[in-house]
């Protein structure tokens, strides 16, 4: 295995109110800067939100679309992930076509620029609480059509597309995600594994090495962070400070043959739940220089081969 740094824009996620305050010291920097920075600092690969590419104006993004892909392997960096995060289950067809089409602008970009895989994180059903609006059986063809159509536009660019089981997602656990994987039937549909969604939302319910045995065919992206709570009451914490056994994980990816990418997901200030707002009167760590280093001495022991 190998380390991986995510990199992302300040407030990540919009309007989501799972978040609250989130800025960092590396969310105004060109995206050269934060390549050199991340090779500087030992990583062997650099993921992006696609958001933060969105920011820059259009004959930058056009540039960044023809010349990341050299700059980054000139570093000696690959990229494994690109984040896509647009997809919710909505009962609202017209801001279903809106999403997708943003993601597809996703997929064309990591194509461009060499990425593996372009992940989703599907929030809906438990939270935000769209079981109000559709029955179990809606949501998950809701689901099962938006992914199966981003999916076969990713395949046709010779990449794959990841979602991201996550506590209170419909897609929670192991049997939920491969239930969707197998209705929309197509080879290059994959799973990221987020440490937070497997320690709040599937080791309730099971030992991680078993929801990792059940995920294994399909994992092809990890995303390392810590978490203390619980599901519907939970908050992201400095790595250490939380309730993942990072050696447990580690000997659980290996276990299963896991030889790909562990990205670091810094989100210290993130706050979960359905009433949960973020941490206002905090900035979390938003020194990411920092979290660059430290994160890495860190977990290097555990997932660097």
């Amino acid at each position: 295995m190998k380390l991986s740094f995510g990199i992302f824009p300040n407030n990540s996620y919009n309007d989501m109110s799972l978040t609250g305050v989130a800025t960092h010291s590396w969310g105004d920097k060109d995206i050269e800067w934060c390549v050199d920075r991340v090779a500087e600092y030992g990583y062997k690969a650099i993921d992006f939100f696609f958001t933060r590419f969105l920011e820059f104006p259009e004959k930058e993004y056009e540039r960044l679309s023809r010349e990341l892909k050299g700059y980054v392997a000139s570093k000696g960096l690959v990229i494994p992930s690109v984040g896509a995060h647009f997809l919710t289950l909505t009962s609202r067809s017209y801001i279903r076509k809106g999403q997708v089409e943003l993601v597809k602008k996703a997929i064309d970009f990591s194509h461009d620029i060499g990425a593996q895989t372009v992940t989703a994180y599907i929030p809906g059903y438990y939270s935000p609480q769209t079981y109000m609006m559709m029955s179990r059986k809606e949501a998950t063809q809701i689901m099962v059509d938006t992914v199966k159509e981003c999916a076969e536009y990713a395949g046709e660019r010779d990449l794959t597309f990841s979602i991201e089981p996550h506590q209170e997602s419909l897609i929670n656990l192991p049997e939920p995600t491969l239930d969707v994987i197998d209705k929309v039937g197509l080879d290059n549909v994959r799973v990221t594994i987020d440490f937070g969604g497997m320690e709040i939302g599937m080791r309730p319910h099971m030992p991680i090495e078993d929801a990792f045995r059940m995920l294994a065919p399909y994992i092809d992206h990890i995303h390392a962070k810590d978490i203390t709570g619980t599901i519907g009451h939970w908050n992201q914490v400095w790595f250490g400070g939380g309730m993942i056994n990072f050696r447990r994980y580690a000997d659980a990816l290996r276990s299963i043959n896991y030889d790909g990418y562990v990205c670091v997901e810094w989100e210290g200030w993130c706050k979960g739940g359905p009433a949960g707002c973020g941490d206002l009167d905090h900035m979390g760590l938003a020194d990411l220089d920092r979290v660059a280093i430290e994160a890495r001495e860190f977990l290097a022991p555990y997932f660097e081969d």
